[in-house]
């Protein structure tokens, strides 16, 4: 969303508004898990991953959206009743409901215990979803309640198939278990095959296939009763069957390599897709075009029969460590395999460039200016560009220790530390290296210098040590006793500085770390990485893609919940309080979005008469309106407390529009939802006592 807000006069007085919001921007559309997909016709489908990942098509798969699923549990299987009714379910008892087309996911109750793997539907009403312990459940009204059935297994059952009044599931450990009436009651099937399975296929009312590891490619032609293998040639793992008629059919498999039959499944051929991932769901609509979905959020396509593919999804999945930006357009980022990366539209494109050697993991990265940048990583490598990061140099240090961390203040001086309680320093831009003493033998986590002189660095001896003299000598200036090695430091002057100890104890100083206060996150999560703007506005990362900010120094902490991020999270770089990057595991880059916009007042301003709140015009929008209100004048007080806040039809605020004193007036702002689906949103202007709410439609 991007939102300007302005008032209707000339410009005397500006002041600040905002809203966040997150978004990929590497890989694309997401970089999440897909385990599961259902398309309707060969347009419009839907896939479901990890961290709350649902995305949609309706171009048979070219292009993706992603949805709002409004949690962040791994979701495993999603299924389509019709154009707008869908379900999905997950891990930690999950079960999701939309009647609008995935604009809005409902909950769900069951009394599920565990984990769930798979759902599927006979019709609009009767519908079964398979998990852990053996639980299988089943609704004969739309969800509305879910009824335990017994299934005879204690295993973990993985997928269900139903074909009319036949439903049969599969799981672990060779788990097959048989209902004949509608999934009443359940029979055990020996398939005579004890590996895991993954999936269970009706290609008719008699023939079925199980799919599972070590090669398992069972077929029945008696629906299920007794089961034998199929030729398969490998012991590789397969996840997911998809038949195009009675004799062409494809399997997902390990590594990037699905598999084909042309005899009905009676023997199966290797095909190599467009990458090396797992490959976990698969769709056939017909003999020769098929899409299949992955690891790391792969997407392929083939248009022909599976011989050749090509990867829908895009970008590079190189795990990330660092970024940096000197502006709002240009950055670097660096990471694993010898990864740099490079921007100069503020992200929306990334340009992968081999900096490093293939095997090299690359820590940390750090640009002085347009030009001019270092990269510090494993195996005392250091890398240097004098060219915006396009081409790289190693510099030779003769220092062999991983190298953990840098900074330069310009381009000539700068400090790099590392294992061993390595720290060195160049004062002529790398030519030449001087090795600092230090009393420290643990590694060193990271360093960070405020001007020449005053600096400070962590390390895995539980102290943070401080330099007044440009690295000279150094001191631990705080009395805390910390119970774990401390990981990144940051100072932004020379009283304000954060850091954090390996767990999820967050540390903040306001006197140059002579104190440090200790706070722990909200949730049980494990810290990576913190980063401080300014003395108010910090954030902290870590694994499972949790974020968390504060905007008062870190006295307090709250999670960024609105976003579907599930990976391991690892650098954080904001260019200013508007603008910010996080980078992680498996390649994720993400943006925060915060734009700044300008209130205008002016004191001699004809007042407006009356507490007024107008439609939005247009409404229904694509993507932008214009929202214009009027705050009347109060002879107590000469500003007022004015909000105004966007809300989902469930309630949560997505936007905070306005939220500062306003003198009286009346006022514009323009809200563009191209970051939100479909559907009906509220606004609510609020002042002192007065509130008044009215309703906006989005039609995409």
């Amino acid at each position: 969303m991007k939102l300007f807000f302005k008032l209707l006069i000339p410009v005397l007085l500006i002041s600040n508004i905002s809203y966040s919001q997150w978004s990929w921007q590497n890989p694309m559309p997401q970089g999440n898990i897909l385990f599961g997909s259902y398309f309707l016709n060969s347009n419009t489908g839907y896939a479901c991953g990890d961290g709350g990942t649902m995305i949609k098509t309706t171009n048979s798969g070219f292009n993706w959206s992603i949805l709002s699923t409004k949690t962040k549990e791994s979701i495993r299987s999603v299924y389509f009743v019709n154009s707008n009714t869908g379900y999905a379910c997950g891990l930690n008892k999950l079960i999701l409901k939309t009647t609008d087309a995935g604009i809005v996911w409902q909950p769900l109750m069951s009394n599920a215990t565990a984990n769930l793997f798979s759902i599927k539907f006979l019709n609009a009403s009767t519908g079964f979803i398979s998990g852990d312990n053996g639980e299988i459940f089943k609704t004969t009204n739309s969800g509305a309640n879910w009824n335990l059935k017994i299934s005879n297994s204690s295993r973990t059952l993985t997928a269900v198939a139903v074909y009319d009044s036949l439903v049969l599931v599969a799981g672990l450990n060779g788990a097959f278990t048989r209902s004949t009436n509608y999934g009443e009651t359940f029979s055990i099937i020996n398939t005579g095959n004890t590996n895991y399975f993954f999936d269970v296929y009706f290609k008719n009312a008699s023939t079925v296939f199980i799919a599972g590891a070590y090669g398992t490619i069972l077929r029945s032609t008696n629906a299920g009763v007794t089961w034998a293998s199929t030729t398969t040639g490998t012991g590789r793992w397969f996840y997911s069957l998809s038949f195009a008629d009675d004799n062409t059919g494809f399997v997902t498999s390990d590594y990037g390599n699905n598999y084909k039959t042309t005899n009905g499944g009676s023997s199966w051929t290797a095909y190599a897709t467009a990458t090396s991932e797992f490959q976990y769901s698969i769709k056939a609509f017909d003999v020769n075009n098929i899409i299949s979905f992955g690891n790391k959020g792969t997407i392929e396509k083939s248009a022909n029969s599976g011989v050749n593919w090509i990867e829908i999804s895009t970008g590079f999945r190189n795990i990330m460590y660092s970024l940096d930006f000197i502006n709002e357009n240009t950055g670097w980022a660096c990471g694993g395999q010898g990864s740099a990366a490079l921007t100069t539209d503020g992200g929306s494109n990334w340009n992968r460039i081999q900096a490093g050697a293939s095997d090299a993991y690359l820590n940390q990265i750090d640009f002085v200016n347009a030009n001019t940048g270092f990269i510090v990583g494993e195996e005392g490598v250091i890398l240097k560009s004098t060219n915006g990061g396009n081409n790289w140099a190693q510099i030779n240090s003769n220092v062999t220790a991983g190298l953990y961390a840098l900074q330069f203040l310009d381009e000539n001086t700068g400090w790099i530390c590392g294992d061993s309680g390595i720290l060195i320093k160049t004062t002529d831009g790398g030519n030449n290296f001087s090795q600092i003493a230090t009393s420290n033998y643990n590694y060193i986590s990271d360093i960070t210098f405020i001007n020449q002189n005053t600096g400070w660095y962590s390390c895995g001896d539980k102290k943070i040590y401080k330099t007044t003299n440009a690295g000279a000598n150094w001191f631990v200036p705080q009395s805390n006793t910390f119970i774990n090695g401390i990981g990144a430091v940051q100072f932004v002057n020379e009283n304000t500085g954060i850091s954090f100890t390996f767990g999820n104890l967050i540390l903040t100083t306001t006197n140059g770390g002579n104190d440090w206060a200790e706070r722990t996150i909200p949730a049980n999560n494990y810290l990576n990485n913190v980063y401080a703007f300014d003395v108010n506005n910090f954030w902290a990362v870590g694994d499972y893609g949790f974020i968390y900010k504060s905007i008062n120094g870190g006295v307090s902490w709250v999670q960024e919940t609105n976003n579907n991020f599930n990976d391991r999270l690892f650098g954080v770089n904001f260019f200013d309080n508007t603008k910010g990057w996080i980078c992680g595991s498996n390649g994720c880059i993400i943006n925060y979005s915060n734009p700044v916009s300008n209130v205008i007042s002016e004191s001699n301003l004809n007042s407006a008469s009356d507490f007024i709140l107008h439609q939005n015009y247009p409404n229904p929008f694509n993507p932008g309106t214009k929202i214009n209100y009027e705050i009347p004048r109060d002879a107590r007080r000469e500003t007022q407390d004015v909000k105004l806040n966007v809300y989902n039809s469930l309630g949560k605020k997505i936007a905070t529009l306005v939220n500062q004193k306003q003198i009286a007036g009346r006022y514009e702002v323009e809200f563009n939802g191209s970051n939100l689906s479909s559907g009906i949103y509220f606004y609510k202007l609020q002042t002192g006592d007065i509130s008044i709410t009215k309703s906006m439609v989005l039609i995409k």
